[in-house]
């Protein structure tokens, strides 16, 4: 087991519970005699959890998606995973240390997916940044635990090194792709700094919205995902012509133009 900790134990093809006072040894169970001598007393058991500090962060994410971070708890996530009470202290120091770690996750996963949504996107920088400011919507929508807990006040105040690493990775790609945008004649007009604040202003707000039930449930729409499309729309818009999109600018515009009328349909059915 890892770092000792003490976990459920059940055979792969059933059987009882193991004796008290025994320990994992590989795929056995082990009882120690009073003399020092030990045995093994059931073959083939397997450490229901496998790595604790994976199972502990995903039930973590599953509890607030729930319950919000007010229902998360060390004590609660071990009755949880049928562990002891001092297990999960083994991998978090404290409830902070586990939001932190959650943080941390959430960054990397973010990350990955808004390279995706760039690569997906194709070579038009415009429509690579609209990309990222939409695979961030996403990301909130479809992993809100993660989404929430990287936002979540609490982790803003316990932010150590590596958060700050992977927190400033995350700004870089948004900072990077909005320079591209612009060179590319995303509003030349405006400053670099201001620029790369109001996108992601805009899509950090559209994801916190649309992430969360009670805000949807006030608007008036059956598609909340084509509402995002729009959202992001009036951020980074998709009819505006880039240095790599002069051709065939009036046919893309009216192409998009259905497409809108098509999304505010489906909205309204």
């Amino acid at each position: 087991m890892e770092g000792g900790d003490r976990a459920e134990f059940r055979p792969r093809s059933g059987g009882k519970p193991p004796p008290e006072g025994s320990r994992a040894d590989g795929g056995n169970v082990v009882v120690d005699n009073s003399d020092g001598a030990s045995h093994v007393v059931v073959e083939n058991m397997a450490y229901h959890h496998g790595n604790l500090k994976q199972a502990l962060l995903e039930r973590a994410a599953e509890v607030i998606a729930e319950s919000g971070l007010e229902g998360l708890s060390l004590r609660g996530l071990a009755r949880d995973l049928e562990v002891s009470h001092a297990a999960p202290r083994r991998h978090f120091q404290d409830r902070d240390a586990l939001i932190a770690e959650l943080a941390k996750e959430g960054f990397r996963r973010i990350v990955e997916a808004m390279n995706a949504g760039a690569d997906a996107a194709g070579p038009d920088p415009v429509a690579r940044y609209r990309a990222l400011g939409r695979a961030y919507v996403r990301f909130a929508r479809e992993d809100p635990a993660f989404f929430h807990a990287l936002n979540h006040p609490q982790v803003r105040r316990i932010r150590d090194e590596e958060l700050r690493d992977v927190e400033a990775e995350w700004f870089a790609t948004l900072r990077e792709g909005a320079a591209a945008a612009q060179r590319a004649g995303w509003h030349p007009e405006a400053s670099p700094e201001a620029l790369v604040a109001f996108s992601v202003a805009g899509a950090m707000g559209a994801a916190a919205l649309f992430s969360g039930g009670s805000w949807t449930s006030y608007l008036e729409t059956v598609d909340v995902e084509a509402l995002a499309d729009d959202v992001l729309d009036l951020i980074v818009d998709r009819t505006r012509a880039t240095a790599l999109g002069t051709l065939g600018d009036d046919a893309e515009a009216e192409s998009d133009g259905s497409d809108r009328s098509e999304r505010s349909d489906r909205r309204a059915s």
